[in-house]
């Protein structure tokens, strides 16, 4: 009897915390990998960390992966993207907010004012700058400072470099300390919502309708569990 061969799969994977980064001991991306690779041996899933920006020429039919893990399909892929793609059902649903320094006199109007100086990050999405990623765009005509990661915006908004950030939920209670949220003022309105699903190039090895089949024998409710790590 002949054992079929394991088609190993690349899954791209940017900086992305809790979701997938490289500078903390555990991430959603790789256990839900482990998970994957644990249940099946059809396939063999494996993580490639790419560039926030570079993820639509990874999918593509020169590109190093066949699929994303936790990306919003709405997040550039309809004008960046020049080959179909295809989605799963949400795996996980997001809520994206503003973030500023408590301070005695500081109440959920300063989200309104205008001419605060906000910490975004390269290759993301921001809905009241366009959804434009042109790093010179957003330095330039919008005043946004950029950086690589959440955690440098947040070092910077807890030393008053910065006015304001913006942060998932996910992130602020996996990744931020208690003592370190106590400081913070986040605003009770959600920004946006963003619904986190694979985004995958089918002509790649692998059909969307295949990996929601897998994905659905997985317990996420658990997989999708991180406890609080530090960012280096």
């Amino acid at each position: 009897m002949t054992v079929a061969a394991q088609q190993t799969i690349y899954v791209a994977a940017y900086e992305f915390p809790p979701y997938f980064s490289e500078n903390t001991a555990n991430h959603m991306s790789g256990q839900l990998i482990a998970a994957l690779n644990a249940e099946q041996d059809e396939y063999e899933f494996v993580l490639q960390h790419v560039a926030p920006n570079a993820r639509y020429d990874a999918l593509s039919a020169e590109g190093c992966c066949s699929l994303i893990l936790f990306e919003d399909k709405k997040w550039g892929w309809a004008e960046k993207a020049d080959y179909a793609v295809a989605t799963t059902q949400p795996i996980k649903l997001g809520y994206e907010r503003f973030v500023a320094l408590k301070e005695p006199d500081r109440d959920q109007s300063f989200f309104t004012q205008t001419g605060l100086k906000f910490g975004g990050l390269v290759g993301y999405h921001y809905p009241f700058a366009g959804n434009i990623t042109d790093n010179g765009v957003l330095e330039n005509e919008y005043g946004i400072y950029l950086s690589h990661s959440h955690s440098t915006n947040l070092k910077m908004l807890l030393n008053k470099r910065l006015d304001l950030i913006m942060l998932y939920d996910d992130y602020i209670e996996a990744m931020i300390p208690a003592e370190t949220q106590q400081q913070l003022l986040i605003a009770k309105e959600p920004y946006d919502r963003f619904e986190l699903a694979a985004v995958v190039n089918e002509k790649k090895g692998l059909a969307a309708s295949k990996l929601e089949q897998l994905l659905k024998k997985l317990n996420l409710n658990e997989l999708l569990k991180i406890t609080v790590n530090s960012e280096q």
